[in-house]
């Protein structure tokens, strides 16, 4: 019980109040039953409220100035931008208000090395965000959209000294959050997206030995263009057929004790830095710079209770990631087993925000290895956390639905040597499906 006790009061505080909320609600606001989500009307709304698109953009970075070691002291070089191809997964909410997506590097084009280093990379990663458009998207309009996102970028440099490699080398690798601008064309089928991102943030210190630093200078400005397909996950249920089928659906579920029922879920989690580790600034500021953070399967299941419209169920994740340098590896390994309750607060045209408390037994290894020797250190923890997020649903009497998850757990770390490794990430899951199971049997 070690993580409870840790938790500072204003956490706990803090995590009491949400639960204190959620418990309130199930009592002051009676749960919107299935039947009235199934009028024409009430489809048409919900069925225009979200729509999701599949695609593929393509983005360039425009490059940047890094330092290296000579011996007449520190120079400069400039280094080239790149272009790589992602592949988008999203959706538009809000009747086309905002779009919520996630974008996955596949490859990269286009990278030059300069004269002056053996080798350059200097890579941004997976990119979740969201665009808020002024006028709603329309089919056969131009729409502006002003944004924001949030995603890792790394930098590692070689000199032309010999037996230097990558495995060598540390590298800067940070969350950003670049600000967007752009616009998009949407067709019947399609949605073509251009876009210019900005970063603030952009002058950092590129380690070259375990005590030397250069200016590594990244431009701040980058840019996308891509295009998507709609994807129709509705099947026409705004109509009278779907009306009839929707309250039919609802008379089967009922009568087969199916409006509560088991749910599995699954979808890919990604996870950054919330806190540094006191254990690697103090014996290693060299390698302070990286942000750990992975891209993990995030399985979940459990029960889903239709009178009070809430969730009670347990979730697995495996969180493994590093980072090493000038003869140093560190490697965190996290394995959360959680149980998780949370509460569905109100239903704004099938976008259905929730959020409740978890407790998690969690399995932390940590290892430190320093020119081959390497030192091992563990803990086996109950931490209490917390998970918020929304669903995207027509209707409560639904097969399968969409689902956002975010989870975080204040202040979860090991000791190594008296001092803190931090394995307090923010879990990000954009898009989870959950399969309702034994639904589709009782619609039959």
């Amino acid at each position: 019980m070690e993580a409870l006790l840790n938790l500072t009061a204003t956490t706990k505080r803090t995590i009491f109040a949400i639960a204190a909320c959620a418990v309130f609600h199930s009592f002051s606001a009676q749960a919107q039953t299935a039947e009235k989500d199934t009028t024409v009307e009430r489809l048409k709304v919900r069925t225009s409220f979200a729509k999701t698109y599949f695609g593929i953009d393509a983005f360039t970075t425009t490059g940047g100035t890094t330092q290296y070691l000579t011996p007449n002291g520190l120079q400069s070089v400039n280094f080239g931008g790149t272009t790589s191809p992602r592949i988008l997964l999203g959706g538009t909410h809000f009747w086309g208000h905002a779009d919520f997506y996630v974008a996955i590097p596949v490859t990269q084009f286009g990278k030059k090395i300069p004269a002056e280093l053996a080798n350059v990379s200097y890579s941004e990663g997976v990119e979740t965000g969201a665009r808020f458009f002024p006028w709603a998207i329309a089919e056969g309009k131009l729409r502006p959209f002003v944004g924001i996102g949030f995603k890792g970028f790394s930098f590692a440099q070689i000199s032309n000294e010999p037996n230097k490699t990558y495995t060598t080398v540390p590298s800067v690798a940070k969350t950003t959050f670049p600000f967007q601008a752009g616009a998009v064309y949407a067709t019947k089928k399609m949605l073509f997206q251009a876009g210019l991102n900005y970063q603030r943030h952009t002058s950092f210190q590129y380690p070259l030995s375990r005590t030397q630093y250069g200016a590594l200078d990244v431009s701040p400005w980058s840019f996308n263009i891509g295009l998507s397909y709609w994807i129709n996950t509705n099947g026409g249920l705004a109509s009278k057929y779907g009306e009839k089928y929707m309250k039919m659906g609802v008379k089967k579920l009922q009568a087969r004790n199916r409006l509560n029922c088991w749910y599995v879920g699954i979808g890919p989690s990604s996870s950054f830095e919330i806190s540094k580790s006191e254990y690697v600034k103090d014996k290693y500021p060299f390698l302070k710079q990286e942000s750990p953070g992975s891209l993990i399967p995030d399985i979940a299941a459990g029960r889903y209770f239709h009178k009070v419209d809430a969730n009670v169920g347990i979730s697995y994740r495996k969180l493994g990631y590093g980072m090493s340098g000038y003869g140093v590896h560190l490697n965190y390994d996290r394995r959360s087993y959680t149980f998780e309750t949370y509460k569905f607060l109100g239903d704004y045209h099938g976008f259905v925000p929730y959020v409740g408390p978890t407790l998690a037994y969690e399995d932390l290894r940590f290892t430190d290895t320093d020119n081959g020797v390497s030192k091992s250190f563990e803990a086996k923890k109950v931490a209490l956390g917390v998970i918020f997020g929304w669903d995207i649903r027509i209707s409560r009497s639904e097969t399968w639905l969409l689902r956002t998850n975010l989870r975080y757990t204040p202040n979860l770390h090991l000791k190594a040597e008296g001092k803190k490794v931090m394995f307090d990430q923010m879990e990000f899951n954009f898009i989870q499906f959950v399969w309702m199971v034994g639904r589709r049997q009782a619609w039959k």
